[in-house]
């Protein structure tokens, strides 16, 4: 359903009802895995009932403060333990804890401080996004992950008309989307109408990344920001979505979830879908759902000609806490911990290999050397290697296809999947097979445990301990910090598996490092579309 069937629900509970179908995707994950489960299938279904009965109680009872608890502690311990560590998985898990840690008996008060900490934690998420974007191939018309997007957008029949296409300023919109992320904030931080103008402008940024074809969709990051709009016009969007019924809703979602697959996509055969990865294989209904509710929060905020807000926004340290773990957790790129979940999705930006193409962010705050000690792969027949790098574009439509090269966009969008992550086989012909670059700690976390296991397999790679790529040298000349004077390069390095001999390769990472330390693949030429 678009909205649970509310009535005199507060902010609050609005909240609750729309976030409750927001996880109804993990139920689906859940229930795949269970399905797939083997020995483990009890357990499975243990993460699939408690799942599924908070997402239960949440939509049926989205006013009882016991709902709203239930589903976000139960939506954190199961995304916790279950979930993968992708950018979307890793910000429901924040959102869970905002809701969480600013609880409070009186529901007036929990209200005002979840407000505030949500309003926090989303300026944040802006602002990281958009730092992220200041890089040399974010406006690269051929490389731009924005414009690969565009092109998806384009490629829907509603919007694909030749004469558009030729008119169309494709490399205005690089610009266009940095400046969006990066002015939010500013508007988010104000009361009023600016909340109201964020609030629609908004829902025309995340709605259009949701609605092209998978694979290129990421309708599940715009599922999960809809329901956090709700806490920046927390009066006017209680009053809008209470009018809606909610049988009403249902009813229209599922009429046109039947048909949004075909209109879409009318090169497909009946009945097939459009791949998708994750397999939700909720795309159509994803998308439904997010234009009903964008179109009513749109609503909600232009219908109000006071812009009055009756809702207080009441700040507490443990909000301010959650905004601060974003902060970091998305700076982590620039202090050379990780970059793979850190907020750096679809940006182009890179940061390992000395070769940082952010705009005045280089290897200054990096002092600790990991994403520069990397290795280039240059030839395996290990699986776990060959699939270290999955190429997306090659499962688009003939017409996403199509017009990402009348628009001179390259197709290429690179996914780096977890390990075991990938059950599918290698998008490219091994012919096509394409070298890349990862940081060696990403090498030894791949290959330590299957040559603990036995398993067989080489690989050639060449080793690179790269000089760092300094904006403002002063820093480490104070800090007493030596810069290395050339990269220091081993080539041709071959590892066999079943023979071993590098004891630093076939050291497992300690437990704490393969959680903190975590990179995509990459390459030091250039910087394609990446996850």
């Amino acid at each position: 359903a678009v909205v649970p069937p509310l009535a005199s629900v507060d902010a609050l509970g609005v909240f609750t009802g729309l976030w409750a179908q927001v996880l109804v995707l993990q139920v689906v994950k859940l229930t795949i895995k269970a399905r797939s489960a083997g020995a483990n299938q009890p357990a499975a279904i243990a993460w699939l009932a408690l799942m599924a009965s908070a997402v239960a109680f949440g939509v049926l009872l989205p006013e009882r403060g016991e709902a709203t608890v239930f589903l976000n502690a139960a939506g954190l311990l199961v995304l916790s333990c279950t979930g993968s560590q992708s950018n979307h998985v890793i910000l429901e898990m924040v959102v869970c804890v905002a809701i969480l840690v600013t609880y409070s008996a009186n529901r007036k008060r929990w209200l005002a401080q979840a407000t505030h900490a949500v309003r926090l934690f989303v300026v944040v998420l802006y602002w990281v996004t958009g730092l992220h974007k200041l890089n040399s191939d974010w406006d690269n018309n051929a490389l731009s992950c924005c414009n690969h997007m565009i092109g998806g957008l384009l490629a829907l029949p509603p919007l694909n008309f030749n004469s558009m296409l030729d008119n169309l300023p494709i490399g205005l919109f690089p610009y266009f989307t940095a400046v969006t992320e990066l002015t939010l904030p500013i508007l988010l931080l104000r009361s009023g109408k600016s909340l109201r103008y964020a609030t629609v402008v908004a829902a025309l940024f995340h709605l259009p990344i949701g609605m092209m074809l998978p694979p290129m969709s990421v309708y599940p990051f715009s599922l999960l920001m809809a329901p956090l709009y709700v806490f920046v016009i927390p009066s006017q969007a209680s009053a809008v979505f209470g009018r809606v019924k909610g049988w009403v809703a249902c009813l229209v979602v599922a009429v046109a979830c039947q048909k949004w697959t075909a209109l879409m996509a009318p090169e497909l055969e009946a009945g097939t879908e459009p791949f998708e990865y994750p397999p939700y294989g909720c795309w159509a209904a994803g998308v439904v759902w997010c234009i009903g509710v964008y179109s009513m929060l749109v609503f909600a905020a232009v219908s109000d000609k006071n812009g009055k807000e009756v809702c207080s926004s009441t700040p507490t340290w443990r909000g301010r806490f959650v905004a601060l773990f974003v902060l970091v957790f998305g700076l982590s790129p620039y202090l050379g911990i990780r970059n793979y979940p850190a907020l750096a999705m679809f940006s182009n930006l890179r940061t390992e290999g000395g070769r940082s193409n952010h705009a005045f962010l280089g290897d200054d705050f990096d002092f600790i050397g990991w994403q520069r000690d990397y290795v280039t792969v240059h030839e395996t027949n290990i699986r776990a290697l060959e699939l270290a790098q999955v190429d997306l574009a090659p499962l688009y439509t003939r017409k996403t296809k199509k017009t990402l090269n009348f628009i001179y966009a390259e197709r290429q969008f690179w996914l780096t999947p977890p390990l075991e992550a990938w059950p599918y086989n290698y998008t490219r012909p091994m012919s096509m097979w394409k070298p890349y670059s990862m940081p060696f700690l990403e090498l030894r976390r791949r290959l330590a445990p299957l040559r603990a296991a036995g398993s067989e397999g080489t690989v050639l790679y060449t080793r690179t301990l790269a000089r760092a790529k300094l904006r403002y040298p002063g820093l480490w000349q104070r800090l007493g910090k030596e810069n290395l004077e050339a990269d220091k390069v081993t080539p041709d390095i071959t590892y066999d598996l079943s023979v071993g001999g590098d004891a630093e390769l076939e050291e497992p990472l300690p437990w704490w490092l393969a959680v903190v330390a975590r990179w995509r693949t990459f390459d030091v030429e250039y910087s394609p579309c990446r996850h």
